[in-house]
């Protein structure tokens, strides 16, 4: 994963962890996510047992539009 997504998943990490439920809306809305993917994710976050920044990273990537391989190879 690259560093973006490990940045926006540990603030999600937090936020979840806060039980703050509008700044993690906001906080993606910031992300320009569409509010569609904010409100699978929102279930998907509520479905995991102990939201770490991995697991929240990893649905991040399993939702997003990118087709390019992280790193690029470097």
């Amino acid at each position: 994963m690259n560093a973006l997504v490990e940045f926006e998943a540990k603030r999600l990490a937090d936020l979840l962890h806060k039980g703050d439920l509008l700044s993690i809306h906001m906080f993606m809305d910031s992300m320009s996510m569409p509010f569609d993917v904010q409100s699978k994710l929102m279930s998907e976050f509520a479905s995991l047992k102990s939201p770490d920044h991995n697991s929240i990273a990893a649905l991040i990537e399993s939702h997003s539009n990118s087709s390019l391989n992280e790193y690029l190879g470097y």
